[in-house]
């Protein structure tokens, strides 16, 4: 399983220590109290020395000076990577729980940045506006600092002029773009965008009726969750094209 290992450290190391940790740790080492900045650099020490641990067997040279150059914690007496103990699976650190958490936070945080990119220069700061069903208050200052935006609004009232995205059924992102953007050129696009989802609500929903003893309940399950966002993007791009038309008026 020489693939499925390296890919999960691969993302491990790309994704979710640098792309999410290292990114949202800097407003903690930047402005938070000395526990916070204590509980942070702990944090970042046992990602990167597992890290490296982890990914010795693969890239031995590399993973070995980067190690050394790393300080000892306490109770650590191997000379080298190569005698250290390697990582072992362990319950304790797995919270399944707040690993859905975070995984719709990152979710959140990718469809924003995929809208925002969409309409504007990427050193843009637009006002973000959340309507969301799931509980965001946690990671406010994750979300601010990774999309980019100038002010983040959760569950308040939406202006007119946003471009819209959604993540399932469970979050409405909306990025404002008045002024920056032609409304009819963008009524047409979303458009389009309809026709196409509503295709695929009509595919998933003729497989589903489809469905037999023979399928399996996860599968079942799987398409009836799917249908369900497809639905929930219809809505989505629904609302867009309602807000673009009252500002083509």
């Amino acid at each position: 399983q020489f693939q499925q290992a390296t890919t999960a450290i691969y993302n491990f190391w790309l994704y979710d220590l640098c792309d999410v940790y290292l990114e949202t740790s800097k407003r903690i080492f930047y402005k938070g109290t000395p526990e916070q900045v204590a509980a942070a650099r702990a944090t970042l020490y046992t990602c990167l020395d597992t890290g490296l641990r982890l990914i010795h067997p693969f890239m031995p040279y590399i993973s070995e000076e980067l190690w050394q150059r790393l300080p000892r914690s306490a109770g650590e007496t191997a000379p080298s990577l190569v005698v250290a103990q390697y990582p072992q699976d362990s319950t304790t650190w797995r919270d399944d729980k707040l690993d859905a958490q975070m995984s719709f936070v990152k979710n959140v945080i990718h469809t924003a940045r995929s809208v925002k990119d969409t309409y504007l220069e990427s050193k843009a700061k637009p006002a973000v506006y959340l309507k969301s069903t799931e509980p965001l208050t946690d990671y406010l200052d994750m979300i601010e600092d990774l999309v980019g935006c100038s002010e983040l609004h959760v569950n308040a009232d939406v202006p007119l002029g946003t471009a819209v995205g959604s993540v399932g059924e469970k979050c409405e992102v909306h990025v404002l773009v008045k002024g920056l953007v032609d409304p009819v050129q963008e009524m047409n696009r979303l458009k389009k965008k309809r026709d196409q989802v509503e295709h695929n609500v009509s595919q998933l929903k003729e497989k589903i009726d489809k469905h037999s003893e023979k399928v399996p309940e996860h599968v079942q399950l799987s398409n009836t969750q799917k249908l369900v966002g497809l639905q929930a993007e219809l809505a989505t791009i629904d609302t867009a094209i309602d807000n673009f038309s009252k500002l083509a008026l």
